[in-house]
């Protein structure tokens, strides 16, 4: 993708172990300063992680259907470009084990922007409950992300979820945006009944059909 080698070997491929390691420990440790909040306490603490984590479910729906899959100005070859890189190359290469999760130099700056903006809004006591919460949900995206295009699914709802994201992938990119849940695409009317493929899709491939879709 990059013809600077150590941007492509260092900055674009990234594995799961990785993210969990820049990851969890931020996430344990606003986890811990929302426990030690001033009238917030464990129970508080641990519904404002939970509030965060449903935030998640939301946002990664809004992210994926309105970022990722933003239609490009056929006239703008940066947009086109952007558009490649921010998710296009995922579609087409959808198996390569490197690029499934974020890396962490692209996490980090939203991150920062994305919690500046929810410490203004809920205000410093609340904020760390709750940003550990989308930290978790963000790692639960990813990790989801990673097992239902390279690990067998052996629960249902890992069957639904790989399900959802292959049908996503090869038949119905229009739909189906939700990774960890189909919660929000239900909600907005992007939860088709059938997977079969929509407005000339391609067939689904020989792994959708094995789950059972």
């Amino acid at each position: 993708m990059f013809r600077v080698d150590w941007v492509e070997a260092y900055l674009s491929r990234v594995r799961p172990w990785q993210v969990l390691a820049v990851w969890v420990p931020v996430s344990l440790w606003f986890g811990l300063r929302a426990v030690r909040a001033p009238g917030v306490g464990l129970v508080g603490a641990l519904l404002l992680f939970l509030g965060g984590l449903f935030a998640w479910t939301l946002l990664e729906y809004i992210v994926h259907r309105w970022v990722f899959h933003f239609l490009p100005d056929s006239g703008s070859e940066l947009q086109r470009d952007l558009s490649f890189l921010i998710h296009g190359v995922h579609h087409d290469w959808p198996y390569d084990p490197d690029r499934l999760v974020m890396p962490p130099v692209v996490s980090l700056p939203i991150a920062i922007v994305i919690g500046l903006s929810m410490r203004t809004v809920m205000g410093p006591r609340l904020f760390p409950g709750l940003f550990s919460g989308l930290i978790a949900g963000y790692l639960w995206y990813d990790m989801t992300h990673y097992a239902v295009h390279h690990l067998k699914q052996r629960t249902a709802f890992g069957k639904l979820q790989r399900r959802n994201h292959l049908t996503h992938h090869f038949t119905q990119p229009e739909a189906r945006y939700g990774v960890t849940t189909p919660l929000w695409d239900i909600v907005f009317g992007t939860h088709p009944a059938s997977t079969q493929p929509a407005r000339g899709g391609r067939a689904r491939p020989p792994e959708a059909e094995a789950e059972g879709s």
